[in-house]
């Protein structure tokens, strides 16, 4: 009986890690959501929520963005999308963003300004986020060891990321991993810390 029970256990789903798809986009846009917050808002140009999700969506869906399915990693277990990684080449940050900001009927109020958050030289951790239901199963390491994986790969130097100044528990969780505060960035009204780690390349 215990063998049939092992046995059966061992056809249960693996956390699995592979490129986003098209076809994710209705589980990877409310965990993109989930991390950036009022960002999506500046994103989109709408302050409709429904509006401003259906947006966001329809450029996850697109070839060349910031947070195009081509800069989406995700950890996958069975059906469901356990959490995402969103990175792209700081180089690239301000031809990304062309087509969000030339978007027809995109708000022009200030408040829906796109800052940059990244810059020339480093790969950059736009987004990292972990379904509710699979956190504190280490899904958000095995996401950042990825991520820093991806920049090793790419020829990159360092990496980066931005953290809201008051999470405490992400600012200290970054610097054990090697990060370091180098600037602060205004984006939604919120303060960020600008991180950056050396890579070591091969």
């Amino acid at each position: 009986m215990s063998n049939r029970m092992k046995q059966a256990g061992s056809n249960e789903p693996h956390l699995q890690l592979r490129p986003a798809r098209r076809e994710d986009a209705d589980q990877v846009i409310p965990l993109l959501y989930q991390a950036i917050g009022d960002i999506a808002y500046a994103l989109a140009g709408e302050s409709n929520h429904e509006q401003a999700m259906q947006i966001l969506k329809q450029f996850y869906m697109q070839e060349d963005n910031r947070i195009s399915y081509r800069h989406v990693t995700v950890m996958e277990h069975g059906q469901d999308i356990a959490g995402i990684l969103v990175a792209y080449d700081g180089s690239e940050a301000d031809r990304l963003d062309q087509p969000i900001l030339d978007r027809p009927g995109r708000s022009q109020d200030k408040k829906y300004a796109i800052i940059k958050e990244t810059r020339p030289g480093e790969y950059y951790l736009d987004t990292l986020s972990v379904s509710e239901s699979y956190q504190g199963q280490g899904i958000g390491r095995a996401l950042m060891a990825a991520f820093e994986q991806q920049g090793r790969e790419l020829g990159h130097e360092r990496v980066a990321l931005i953290v809201e100044r008051d999470n405490g528990r992400a600012l200290m969780l970054y610097e054990r991993q090697g990060y370091t505060k180098d600037d602060v960035i205004v984006i939604a009204g919120h303060e960020y810390n600008h991180m950056i780690k050396p890579i070591q390349q091969g």
